[in-house]
């Protein structure tokens, strides 16, 4: 009879706390049917919460629980703004950050192929170039993606700090993106990474595009603590066929001076697709 009587709830809360979690358990049950799945999942991780916060009978399980089941009937942002005015954390507001999407990611390396391809073959129109299509021939954006993660391992290694991949920085009336972002204690580094699986090498186009970054990353230094110092990596990978690194080195030397001018640490890195590991697509691109 002793064991018996420890099941029986000794307290109205208990007794709530044991009728939830056993509607916890039976909306569980109702999820494997796939047309309840969703939504019986979510009411039955709700009931569960409830019990389990109510047998612990403690104020920190009932705080978790009031944010956890927040998530399932509000807007992220809102929590997120609450949490911030929580730990006071007034740097929040003056920007915020989110990862861009896998297909967003996908997208933009598509268009930025075919625009490097594009505006290279008005200059040079007898120069074979390699077409991609998100339909028919997708390798040339997935290729440029293992060679942005392996150039990237390699940033990561000398800083001894992981990248946060794609981001997206939301300010008051701006927003950013960078193909990575590592924030250091006193400085932050902003990667951008130009993939180029085809010859010949689009000088102009790459060169428009450190313009672009350095306005870009000038604008979003203003975001920063005046304390904080902003450097900026511009990953460069293609075969490179002889003369073109030194050319390249040539065209974007006064960038340097160019970002110093405006608070930014320019960096440029070049790396050949064997001097990643990738001599696969040193073959396929020749």
């Amino acid at each position: 009879m002793g064991s018996i009587e420890i099941l029986i709830p000794s307290t109205l809360r208990e007794g709530i706390a044991a009728v939830a979690i056993l509607l916890g358990f039976i909306s569980v049950i109702a999820s494997f049917r796939k047309k309840w799945m969703s939504h019986a999942l979510k009411v039955g991780g709700l009931f569960l919460l409830l019990g389990l916060c109510l047998f612990s009978d403690s104020e920190w399980s009932y705080l978790a629980g009031i944010f956890i089941v927040a998530t399932a009937v509000t807007r992220l942002d809102y929590l997120q703004n609450l949490i911030a005015i929580i730990r006071g954390n007034k740097d929040y507001f003056d920007y915020k950050k989110e990862f861009v999407s896998h297909n967003e990611v996908f997208e933009q390396k598509l268009k930025e192929l075919k625009g490097f391809q594009n505006e290279e073959r008005q200059a040079r129109d007898d120069a074979e170039m390699v077409i991609a299509s998100p339909h028919t021939q997708p390798e040339p954006v997935q290729l440029a993606l293992i060679a942005e993660e392996f150039a990237f391992k390699k940033i990561e290694r000398a800083y001894n700090k992981p990248i946060q991949r794609h981001i997206r920085i939301i300010g008051d009336s701006q927003q950013f993106e960078f193909d990575g972002l590592i924030e250091l204690a006193d400085a932050c580094v902003v990667c951008t990474s130009k993939i180029i699986p085809h010859s010949p090498f689009p000088f102009e186009p790459v060169v428009h595009s450190v313009d672009r970054l350095l306005q870009q990353s000038f604008d979003y230094k203003k975001l920063l603590p005046d304390n904080k110092k902003l450097i900026v990596t511009f990953v460069i990978v293609n075969s490179f066929e002889e003369g073109v690194k030194n050319e390249l080195k040539e065209k974007l030397a006064d960038y340097k001076s160019a970002g110093a001018s405006l608070g930014i640490e320019f960096e440029l890195l070049l790396f050949s697709f064997a001097e990643l590991g990738l001599y696969s697509l040193e073959k396929s691109e020749s």
